[in-house]
């Protein structure tokens, strides 16, 4: 895929228990580190009621969305796992008792985090969740989409945390918890574009497509490339 459609970034948060300011995240890019830690955070604007259903992947999630402006515009919540720790319970509960806790449940699927920040601001956006290896790239290309349909804004928020402990025998999970949310137009001097990548070696990453891709929006670097799986992801900022 090349000549991709150009779009820019009118609005951005992000938030970890290890970076927490603009002003961190602004110095973090400069050199990188993978943000770890247990720290839940406030959601201090929500209501307590939906702010009680919030679990730490949640709270990170929603704590980026309620730092940027009130918006109407289709939202794109992406997280490869989600909330595999309420998972990861629901599973237990079941096989422990033979049911399930039926708030629990409606609150593990997917898109459960972005509906609730629909519902505590009365909100009528369309919202898409999408788990996916890719991350931020398949976030992007759903925008991308969106405003060939005529969207004037996309906001996309990422959220991953570490996976409980049973799972990691497994496979590797990488161990980073981060929250980011961007305000994306249909303008700009940034692109993104995808090319087969057989064969190509991934090298070891210090962090994860989707921190890579936040600390290239962060600078000034006028390109960024990943490989995921057999696709190779390249990211442009024209005029640099």
């Amino acid at each position: 895929m090349s000549g991709s459609i150009p779009f820019g970034i009118k609005a951005w948060a992000a938030w970890s228990p290890s970076l927490k300011t603009p002003e961190e995240w602004l110095a973090w890019a400069g050199s990188p580190f993978a943000p770890t830690g247990d720290e839940k955070p406030k959601v201090a604007d929500m209501q307590p009621m939906n702010r009680r259903r919030l679990k730490r992947l949640g709270s990170m999630a929603l704590e980026t969305a309620y730092q940027l402006p009130e918006t109407n515009a289709p939202i794109i919540f992406c997280s490869k796992f989600g909330e595999s720790d309420r998972c990861y319970e629901l599973l237990k509960e079941l096989t422990e008792t033979g049911a399930l806790s039926p708030q629990s449940f409606s609150l593990a699927v997917h898109n459960a985090i972005p509906s609730l920040y629909t519902i505590d601001k009365k909100m009528h956006s369309n919202v898409l969740a999408i788990s996916s290896e890719a991350g931020i790239f398949s976030a992007l290309i759903e925008a991308l989409g969106l405003f060939a349909c005529g969207a004037e804004m996309v906001r996309i928020i990422i959220a991953e945390e570490g996976v409980p402990s049973e799972y990691r025998q497994y496979c590797s999970f990488a161990e980073e918890s981060y929250a980011y949310a961007l305000d994306l137009i249909p303008e700009g001097n940034l692109t993104v574009s995808f090319s087969a990548g057989y064969g190509l070696a991934q090298e070891a990453q210090l962090l994860s497509p989707n921190l890579d891709a936040l600390r290239f929006f962060l600078t000034k670097d006028s390109k960024f490339e990943s490989t995921i799986g057999k696709t190779v992801w390249r990211l442009k900022r024209s005029g640099v």
